[in-house]
This record gives structure tokens, sequence and C-alpha cells, in this order.
């Protein structure tokens, strides 16, 4: 039956709990979840406390109330006792005590035929039991929905979690405005006080309930004034509104409140994770937050149980997920450090920890972003990165590890363009006691003086890089020591002491001379030489050595050394009156420039791209690239190379006498562009006379190797890349991505396809005169992006990519050179290990990863992937075989990389780790499968795996 005391949708709103200030944001949000509500048994808001939970499920309720027949709204929060919350719902939604039923039973017998809403507010400190009597309810009432919200989720079967998000920044700022006019009628935003309020609200994680705690304040100080008191959150927000729930009345008891209901070892954890900045990394949290009570085991359940209590939020990422704090639950826990004493120790760690991840980083880093893998994980690690570093330069007694930091952060800073900071700690690292080894304050000289070099202070870079290499010697330090010499010249030449450049340049050539080309130390040395040799006009000599440089970035895959070589072998061509070849390199290394981020050589490349407008009468667009170059270079702290500014200041004379009064106007539009509008620019410039009738540079490669004509090379695997004559094709001559999906589609079908085949893939509901049109178009842009026409043909209404000009395609190769390799491990023949290796290696990730493509690519992927797989497991087992354990285990985590409930594979690197006595990895392994296990498939492991386990758990050995 129905019960008459719940109420009716019509009284829904009347129940509801009601609020004197409007809602703001939320509008997606609420569409979506009014969805759910309708859809789903049990819907579960999650959320840090403050996120707005509760003030969403009113919203909800009242949006959605007309769709049941009766509504109940349940706050759990004036009770503690998990016994009494039966009685609480039931005598909330005015259920009637019967006299020998328990009040769970009297609750289903009202509700069991009601088509209801019930809404359970707050059941966080109480989630075990209202999990049962939740789960009890849906069993016996098959027509009431459920609302819950909760800092965590109930773990009901039928359960959906939806986690709130923040608001977004748009919406953060509308809510403090609104709640500041509450507190202070007058208040408005405007253009002095917006950026302080976005700040704010950036610096509050857009959480609803510290935005309005923080606009409550602007009764008494400014905007500005309450963004630079966010340091101490917890002092700051602490006037509330005195009727909400005590622990919605401040910032801290709302923190105080989610900290109780951690166990003990969660809220040690928790305290520890607090000083992370940023986000962090599970190995991270692992290296630094164990110690009793955790051991390395508890750090991945900790971290879990804290995610699913909302004082964690995950952030997944490019196969590695990411963890992170809100700010104020990061400054509440660090608080908490500080009060258990454990803060100094703790900081040891941390700080050592990211320590070791520069400075084992610090090698493949040098000479900028040839290593842009390397660079994307420091990127993630940049927060605590430059915590950590801070830290170091605060303390006298720190100085070594301050020192170590600079020195291994320099090249990484490069690569992000950050050279006021780059000078900002270096100099306060180098200002403290210099007492220290003699190697590390060698390395953090070298970085001051490798700033110095990029932001045109000659002077100072050659003073320190003169105390530098001498301590770079006596250390040892031979790879620091070539590259510093070569730098050394760089600053000599480009502060005007050109005789002198070119002997330290020549010293380091003589330093370097029997290392291999692609040494970094040879590459620095080269082009630096080869500047030198355009100074003095040596115009032969600088070619020359400039073209040894872009051979070692061709071969090497050395994107930052092929770019910068582009653009000054551009720069002496511009000198020899070849424009239209300057104009080609200089158009290939902006390109790469720009694919690496590298913003010194984007200013230098643009610069180049500024003569050339120059020279072809293009005045207008001459100035205001040379004023955009300078605006960008002024954004980063650079300067143009030394020998450039005199060209620059001849350039700007004669721009001057041509435009006359329109100069100004002209420069001022170009120092308003950003550097995405001045790359556009430059690209457009130097496109004007190349693009459609571009020819194709000889490649001295190739007639080495006796490949005389034109040649194309795809590479498939992973994200698409497609290069003629060696030259990679640029994102603007394709113009869309059909024209580069339609060349992968035919070279996966050799035979060749018909324009109804195409068709049929490619634009399946098109009428036949729309395929028609749509493939001659595509078709045209993919042999105009390609610059020969004629490489795709048409035989017999087949159209295909002729194969005489196809030098590689790695789709093809992969499945060839692993076929081969794996009947050369069957039968046992030598090297088939390393030929099976080899052959993987060119698998860079999935066919066509990321790139926008049809359906068509679906089974060509999962075949390619099985074959990936399956030869993985092969390798693996063969290496095992010859006790490789180390590798045999890594061939088994690229496995489960791929697949992760692959449990052959998971079983095979437990067994390599226990034949290495890596017990914990082992088990650690086995764990992570089970939970990704039961959460995918609600299943459990095989006997033989769960035995496995066990058999290590007890320290036998496999």
């Amino acid at each position: 039956m129905t019960s008459p005391e719940l109420l009716s949708a019509d009284t829904a709103a009347a129940h509801v709990p009601v609020h004197l200030t409007r809602f703001v944001g939320r509008g997606r949000e609420l569409e979506d979840l009014a969805q759910l509500v309708l859809s789903s048994r049990l819907l579960t808001l999650t959320g840090a406390g403050g996120s707005g939970k509760t003030r969403l499920a009113e919203e909800l309720a009242l949006r959605c109330g007309a769709s049941f027949e009766r509504v109940g709204w349940v706050d759990l929060t004036p009770i503690g006792d998990a016994r009494l919350v039966a009685q609480l719902i039931a005598t909330t939604l005015h259920v009637p005590s019967r006299a020998g039923t328990t009040p769970l039973q009297a609750l289903v017998s009202s509700l069991c035929d009601a088509r209801a809403l019930i809404v359970l507010d707050n059941c966080e400190h109480l989630v075990d039991a209202a999990a049962e009597i939740v789960d009890a309810l849906l069993r016996s009432c098959p027509r009431i929905t459920i609302l819950a919200t909760s800092r965590e989720a109930l773990g009901v079967a039928s359960e959906t979690a939806w986690l709130v998000p923040p608001l977004t920044s748009a919406e953060a700022m509308q809510l403090f405005v609104e709640r500041a006019r509450a507190s202070l009628p007058s208040f408005c935003l405007n253009s002095s006080n917006t950026d302080a309020v976005a700040e704010i609200c950036r610096r509050l994680d857009c959480i609803p309930l510290a935005i309005e705690l923080a606009a409550a304040r602007v009764r008494v100080l400014s905007p500005e004034q309450i963004a630079r008191r966010l340091d101490d959150a917890f002092r700051l927000l602490t006037t509330g509104s005195r009727t909400a729930l005590p622990r919605h009345r401040t910032l801290r008891a709302t923190m105080e409140w989610s900290y109780q209901l951690l166990t003990e070892r969660e809220q040690v954890l928790m305290r520890r994770l607090s000083l992370f900045f940023g986000s962090f990394t599970l190995d991270a949290a692992e290296a630094v937050c164990t110690g009793d009570p955790l051991e390395t085991e508890d750090i991945l359940d900790g971290v879990s149980a804290l995610v699913d209590k909302s004082i964690v939020a995950m952030e997944p990422g490019d196969g590695v997920a990411r963890y992170r704090l809100l700010e104020t639950v990061r400054q509440y826990g660090l608080e908490r450090l500080k009060e258990s004493g454990e803060r100094p120790a703790q900081e040891e760690r941390y700080v050592g920890y990211y320590l070791g991840v520069i400075e084992a980083a610090a090698p493949n880093l040098v000479g900028g972003s040839n290593a842009p893998g390397l660079v994307a994980e420091l990127v993630a690690e940049q927060d605590n990165l430059r915590a950590c570093a801070c830290w170091a330069v605060g303390r006298e007694d720190r100085a070594e590890i301050a020192l170590r930091f600079v020195g291994a952060l320099y090249w990484f800073w490069y690569a992000l363009g950050q050279f006021r900071e780059a000078r900002d700690l270096t100099d306060r690292a180098l200002a403290m006691d210099n007492g220290t080894t003699p190697l590390f304050r060698g390395r953090a000289l070298v970085a001051s003086a490798l700033t110095a070099l990029a932001q045109g202070e000659y002077p100072l870079a050659c003073r320190h890089f003169e105390e530098a290499i001498p301590l770079l010697r006596q250390a040892g330090d031979t790879d620091a020591t070539g590259a510093a010499l070569a730098k050394y010249g760089a600053s000599r030449l480009l502060g005007g002491d050109v005789e002198g450049g070119i002997e330290t340049l020549e010293e380091a050539l003589e330093f370097t001379r029997g290392r291999p080309a692609h040494d970094i130390a040879v590459i620095f040395a080269k082009f630096w030489r080869a500047w030198a040799a355009y100074a003095q006009d040596d115009f032969d000599a600088a070619s020359e050595l400039l073209a040894a440089n872009v051979e070692v970035g061709r071969q090497h895959h050395l994107p930052t050394t092929l770019a910068h070589a582009l653009v000054t072998e551009a720069r002496v061509e511009l000198a020899r009156g070849n424009v239209e070849a300057a104009c080609i390199k200089v158009t290939e290394g902006l390109e790469l420039e720009l694919a690496i981020n590298d913003a010194w050589g984007i200013g230098l490349a643009v610069d180049v791209i500024a003569h050339v407008a120059a020279l072809r009468n293009h005045h207008d667009e001459a100035v205001k690239l040379v004023a955009a170059v300078a605006a960008h270079r002024n954004r980063l702290a650079v300067a143009l190379p030394g020998l450039a500014p005199p060209e620059r200041v001849r350039l700007v004379a004669m721009l001057r006498d041509s435009l006359g009064e329109r100069y100004a106007q002209l420069e001022a539009e170009g120092r308003t562009l950003s550097t995405a509008q001045m790359v556009g620019l430059a690209l457009s410039e130097a496109a004007r006379h190349t693009t459609e009738h571009r020819v194709p540079a000889a490649d001295p490669i190739a007639d080495l190797v006796g490949g005389g004509g034109p040649r194309l090379r795809v590479l498939a695997l992973g994200p698409l890349q497609v290069f003629v004559d060696g030259e990679l094709v640029g994102s603007v001559a394709w113009g869309s991505a059909r024209p580069r999906e339609l060349l992968v589609y035919l070279l996966m079908h050799p035979e060749g396809r018909t324009k109804e085949q195409v068709g049929l893939s490619f634009w399946p509901d098109a009428s036949t005169a729309q395929l028609r049109n749509s493939f001659h178009v595509t078709l045209h842009r993919l042999r105009r992006a390609l610059g020969n026409p004629e490489w795709i043909t048409l035989v017999r209404d087949r159209y295909r990519v002729d194969p005489a000009v196809l030098e590689e395609f790695d789709v093809q190769a992969f499945e060839r050179d692993v076929a081969a390799a794996r009947k050369s491990l069957k039968r046992q023949e030598e090297g088939a290990s390393a030929k099976l290796e080899q052959a993987l290696a060119r698998f860079r990730g999935d066919f066509l990863d990321g790139e926008p493509v049809g359906d068509w690519h679906l089974e060509h992927r999962d075949r390619l992937q099985r074959i990936y797989v399956d030869a993985l497991m092969e390798l693996g087992a063969r290496l095992v075989a010859e006790e490789r354990h180390a590798k045999a285990a890594e061939a088994f985590r690229r496995v489960l990389a791929r697949d992760e409930l692959h449990e052959e594979a998971l079983v095979a690197l437990m067994k390599a780790h226990g034949a290495m006595g890596e017990r914990s990895q082992a088990l650690r392994a086995y764990r992570r499968f089970v939970d990704r296990l039961r959460e995918e498939l609600d299943a459990e492991p095989d006997e033989e795996t769960t035995a496995l386990f066990e058999k290590l758990q007890q320290g036998a050995g496999v």
C-alpha cells in the first residue's frame, strides 16, 4: 500500500529544504542527473566537503519531483548511531510505527508499492548502515528511487555513483559575485578586480562552500587582499551562515568533519600526501609516504580509500593515473602534519625523491626537447619540482641540495621557456654558501651561464662559464665540460668577441673529437661554430657544419637539433639571396619548433621570416612579425642571438623609411599578437610561393643507398606521421584529417579500392553525388599534400598508392618482421629474441592512435593489438627460458599495459619477479589485477593464480 504520510509530488517543494540564495550554475549537470534519476534505482552524489552535493540534490529533487507520486527528504546529520538510521528515516517520512515490526519493516510496508523518490542526505558518517537499509529498500520496493549524498559511495550493487565536480571557472566567479553582493550590495565585478576574483576561485579549486566563505569577506577585504591571504585559507574563511550546519560554517569545521571519518592509517597517509603540490603518481606516493605505520603495500589501498572518500581526486592520464588533493584539503593536511611532528622528516623524503627524479632525467634533457616524452612526464611533476627547489634555496644548510636542483633543472626550464624562474632560482642557489662539492657548484654555474646566454647577458654567461669549466674538469665530468666549452664559445661570440669565440669553439671541437656525431657536446660545438662562420660571411663553412647537424637530427630523431639547424640554414640561405630555399628550410624548422614547443627556437625562426617578408616587399607583414618577435621574447625574458640584433636594426630602419607614419600603427598591432597568431602569420608568409609548387629537395641519404626518386614513408602505429623525401608533411599541407585517412586506407588495401568502396567506409550515408564530390575533393587534397599527384594511381577503376614510391609503411613492416621473428623463435635460431624485440619496437602505439578516423580502422587496430600482445608473450617466454628475467618482466608488463585483465601475463610477471627475488612487486601486481578484475568483471582470478600469490606471500620460491 502507498503511505498516505509521504508527501505528494505537488507538495514536494514544501518538504525539500529551501534556500534563501539563488542556485548558481550546474545546468548541464542537472540535465545529466535528471536522466539518471529517472533511469537508476540508486544515485549517489559523492564529493568533497563543501562541493555542493546537498544543494545539487535539492535542485534535482525539485526538478524531478513531478515524475514521482511521492517525494521524501531525510537528513542523516543529526544522528551518530548506526542503529537509529532506519528509525530516523521512518520518522522523517512520517511512517507510523507498528507493534511487532522494526522500523525497516515499517518502511518496506509503507513504500512497497510507491512510485517514490527518497533523498538520503549526508550518509558518509553512517555509510555502512545506510547501505544496508538502502539495499533492503531497493530489493523490497521495486518502484522507489533513492538519491543519496555522501563523501563516499554506498557500495550497493545497483548504485550509480556520480562525483560532483567543481564549478566551472565562470560559474565559480558568478557565485562569488552573487554571494559578495549579499554581504556588500555595492560590490561589482570590474576590470580592476576580475583577475583577483578569478585567482580566488582557482586557488579554492572552484569549491562552492569555500567560495561562499571567501565572498563573505568582501565586507572588510578587497578581492586582491583576499587572494593574497589564501595561503592560510583556514584563518581567512571562518565566517559562514549562522543557520548553516555547524560543519559548514567554517572551512576548518568542514575539514575536521571529513578528517575524523578517516581511519588512523588513512589520516597518516592524508597528512603525508599533503606535501605534494599539484598532482602525484602512485609511485611517488609510495616513495614519499612509506614509513611507520605504512608499508609500501599499504599505499595503493590507502590512496584508493581516500579517493573513495573524496579526500583525494584521481586524474586519469596517459597510461598513468595521477592524484591530487584539493588546495584546501592540502593546507589542512599540512597543519596536521606539522602537529604530528613528522613534517621535517617527510619533507626530506619528498625533496629527496624529486631530486632523484630530475637528476635521473637531466642527462636526457640536454639540448632541449629531444626527449618529448620525458619532458611531458616532467611537466606533470612541475609543481612538485618547483616546490622542492624553492624549499632547497630557503635555508643556508640546504645549499648543496639547492645547487643540485638548479644544476639538473636548466634544460627542463629551457624546454618550457621558463627563463625567469631559472634566473631567480639559480641566483638564489649560487648566493648560498659555496663550500660545497665542486661538481654540484660547477653544474649550477653552468645553469646560470646558460640562462644568461639565452637572455643576452653575455658578460655574466662568460664569467660563470669561466668559473664552472675548471670545476667540471676537476670533477672529471667530461660530458658537461664539452657542452660547457661549446656554450662558452657561443657566449664569447655573441658578446662581440668573434675571434675569442672561435678559439673556444675550436677547443670544444678538439675536446669532443672522437665522440659520436650525435653527442650533444659535438652538436653544440658544430652549431655555434657555424654561427661564427656565418658572422664572418663564410657561408660554405657554415652550411657544411649545419648540414652535418641536420643529418644527425634526422638519423637520430633529435627534433631540437634538427629544428635549430634548419632555421640557421635558412638564415644562411637568406644571406646568399636564396629566398625560396630559405622559406623551405625555415618552414620545416618552425613546424618542428612548434611541435616541441621550443619558445627560443620559435622566436629565432619567425625572425628569419620577418626578413623574408621584407625582401619580398611585404612590409606590413614584416613590421608585424618584427614587433611580435620582440613581444614574444619579452614574455619569455630571452634575447635574440647577438649576431641578429644588428641585422634587425638595419631591417627596422628600412621599414621605417618605407612605411613612414604607418610603421608605428603596424608595430603596435604586431606587439598585441599572441604567439599562436604570430606563428600563423609567419607560416602564411613563408608558404606564399612554396605551397603549391614546392620542388622536392634532393635527399643525399637516398642517393647514397641508390634511391634516386622521391620516397614516401608512413608511420601509422601510434600518432600518424607522413614523410615525403624525409620531410614531415605538416598539418597546414593536409587541410583536414580526411586526406591522411584516405592515404592510410589505401595503404591498408595495396590491391586498390574503388571509389564506391572508399565511400562505403568514409561516407556511408551520402548520396551518390555527395560521395563522388567528397571523394574527389579528398583525393585532390591528398595528392596536393604529397606534392606528387602521380603517387595515387587509378588502374581498372581501383585507386592505390604506387608501391614503387613507398619506402616504408610501418604496419606492413611490423606484421612482416614479427612473423619472421616468431618463425625464428620456433626454430630456436640464434638472435631470434633480438629480432623479435626489434620488430616489436615498430609498435609505437595503437593503429592511428588519436587520429579522427572512421570505424573501418577498428578491426585493423584490434588485429594489430593481438599480434603485438601475442608476440610479447612469446618473447617473454623465450627470455624466461634464457633466464633473462628482468627483460621478460618488462615484456609481460607491456602486455598488461595493453590488457590489464590478461591473466596469463600476470602469472608470468609474478613468476619473473619471484625469480628475481622481487616478492613485494609480484604481490602488488597481483593485488592490482584482482582489484581491476573485480571492478570490471565482478570476477575472481583463476585458482592457479591465487595459489601462486599465496605461495609467494608465504615466502616460498617459484
